[in-house]
């Protein structure tokens, strides 16, 4: 029992890292090191990119991660939140964008940095957007969540 489930947790780790690798190879001009997940045991694991322990790498890997993880499973959907873009590179965010646009998966995202975008990854997110939020009666339901009545 105990050597089936190893295989298994080297089958998953394999196909999961060879997907991650592929997608951080299309994020930058200049091929990075993708992270990477170990998993100790059935209930331990590791998850990181060697030699970078910044906060945009993190949150990149988060990404490439879950992208993994939906492109290789029957998972139907993910979300990611604006935070998770607040440190990535504008190369970042264009691969992201452009992994997010090929499959016919659901992909829920909160962006509130279009301004910063490239003029393309811009076009991109105006088209596919479907909720825009702002304030002036364009808040979800209605109101603001944090104004004191």
């Amino acid at each position: 029992m105990r050597k089936s489930i190893e295989s298994i947790l080297r089958e998953i780790e394999n196909t999961l890292n060879t997907k991650m690798e592929e997608f951080n190879d299309t994020l930058f001009p200049v091929k990075k090191k993708p992270p990477y997940v170990h998993f100790n045991a059935y209930n331990s694991y590791r998850f990181e990119t060697p030699d970078n322990t910044g906060t945009g790498s993190n949150y990149k890997g988060m990404i490439v991660y879950d992208l993994a993880v939906l492109f290789t499973t029957a998972l139907p959907a993910i979300a990611h939140d604006s935070l998770l873009f607040s440190d990535l590179s504008k190369d970042a965010v264009d691969g992201i964008i452009k992994i997010y646009t090929s499959t016919k998966k659901q992909i829920f995202i909160a962006y509130d940095k279009q301004g910063d975008c490239r003029p393309d990854t811009k076009k991109t997110l105006e088209e596919r957007c479907v909720l825009r939020l702002s304030n002036e009666n364009c808040e979800l339901y209605g109101r603001s969540w944090d104004t004191k009545e």
